[in-house]
């Protein structure tokens, strides 16, 4: 049986073969001029989905990249304010020695009692010296001054911070007596909420909430009362005063400072940030550890210098004899720091090695899934531009005949 196909079916046919044909050559010039075999989820799904990972890890190598590059601008500024602060102390101790002599007097003594106020002002200038904003040795409370001019004579405890985000809008203050060897800042997270017996429960983090005891701990609120928690630590507690209209709710945070004697107002925290997937890098020198008697420290540095200063003052001479180890000891103390500082940055020097290898790697990976062979592209394009145009050849035939043609 002869099947009789109609003209308006093959001219349909012959169109939509020029159609197709003009699609295919499209993209084979958009991937010329590309350079790219995968332009668009379309052209290879799965292929694209690996670019897209690819691309995904190349972005957390460039954030990881300009983490460390943030990094290494932090350290060579401390290093340089520490190196400065350890020829302060070298500064200091010439002093020291020359007036610890029977040979100086009670005026030499008086007038050198005014270089080591220049050179404790100095020291405070250094202590409290910024990058981008932030105190280089306030620990992780670096919006605030990490030392003051005068000392403190005894510990004591801040009052209690709410976080802007609480619902809570009652009053909350903090109590107790502070009873830690250093400057800490301590964190307190409601966890719970239950309306019916009004208990809140909540964690406490002695660091600045880089880590939580989940004890469960609770307190009942009397409706329009107060209540004060156990010890949160080192003798700190947290009274609550339902003084507001909104409850507690779970995630709500409130931070109480709490410092030690002396002249430093910032804690022993560190600040750190991500070089790598998973890998946390440690980047700040705390002044408690650099300056202080706290934590790594052994000398408290301002504390050395005044009394240094008050012992030139009152002609002291054991004093000032007295003074000399413990300067010298405090210019071990910055020199430590700076020997971290120096060690951080070789990790961060090698660290910045192996991102380069891995961003040529994720390159290569990218290049190998969507670039293009171009003598491969150019062969198929010359052989689509042949098809494409003898379809224009055969439309243009198709379409100027006539009735005419088929008489004879």
């Amino acid at each position: 049986m002869v099947m009789r196909v109609s003209e308006n079916t093959k001219y349909s046919s012959i169109v939509n073969n020029l159609f197709k044909t003009q699609d295919s050559y499209a993209d084979l010039m958009k991937k010329v001029s590309s350079l790219k075999e995968v332009n668009c989820p379309s052209d290879d799904p799965v292929g694209m989905t690996k670019i897209l990972n690819l691309r995904e890890s190349q972005a957390s190598v460039e954030q990881y990249k300009h983490n460390i590059e943030s990094c290494e601008s932090w350290l060579t500024i401390t290093e340089s304010k520490l190196s400065s602060v350890g020829d302060l102390l070298v500064n200091a101790r010439e002093v020291a020695v020359r007036q610890a002599t029977g040979t100086a007097t009670a005026e030499t003594r008086s007038m050198e009692a005014k270089t080591v106020k220049q050179l404790i002002d100095e020291m405070l200038t250094l202590a409290n010296a910024k990058y981008n904003g932030s105190y280089l040795f306030s620990g992780s409370t670096s919006g605030t001054a990490p030392f003051s001019s005068t000392g403190r004579d005894s510990a004591e405890i801040a009052s209690a911070a709410a976080s802007g985000g609480n619902a809570f809008d009652g009053v909350v203050t903090s109590g107790g007596t502070y009873t830690g060897s250093e400057n800490k800042t301590y964190v307190v997270k409601i966890t719970d909420w239950n309306e019916g017996t009004r208990t809140a429960t909540y964690d406490v983090s002695a660091d600045g909430g880089e880590s939580w005891s989940t004890t469960g701990s609770t307190v009942v609120l009397p409706d329009g009362g107060s209540v004060t928690t156990g010890d949160l630590g080192d003798g700190i507690t947290l009274t609550f005063d339902d003084a507001g209209t909104v409850e507690p709710t779970a995630g709500d945070i409130f931070s109480i400072d709490a410092f030690t004697a002396g002249y430093y107002n910032g804690n022993g925290e560190e600040l750190s940030v991500n070089i790598g997937e998973d890998t946390s890098f440690t980047y700040s020198i705390s002044g408690q550890s650099a300056f202080t008697d706290e934590g790594d420290g052994d000398v408290d540095i301002f504390g050395v210098l005044n009394s240094l200063k008050e012992a030139l003052e009152n002609n002291d001479q054991e004093g000032i004899s007295h003074v000399l180890g413990d300067l010298k000891t405090a210019s071990d103390q910055v020199s430590t720091a700076i020997s971290t500082c120096g060690t951080r940055t070789i990790r961060l020097e090698i660290a910045t090695t192996n991102l380069s290898d891995m961003e040529l790697n994720l390159a290569e990976l990218i290049s190998e899934t969507e670039a293009v062979d171009i003598s491969e592209i150019i062969t198929k394009l010359s052989m689509k531009e042949i098809a494409l145009q003898a379809s224009y050849g055969l439309a243009a035939k198709i379409g100027n005949m006539t009735i005419l043609d088929w008489l004879g």
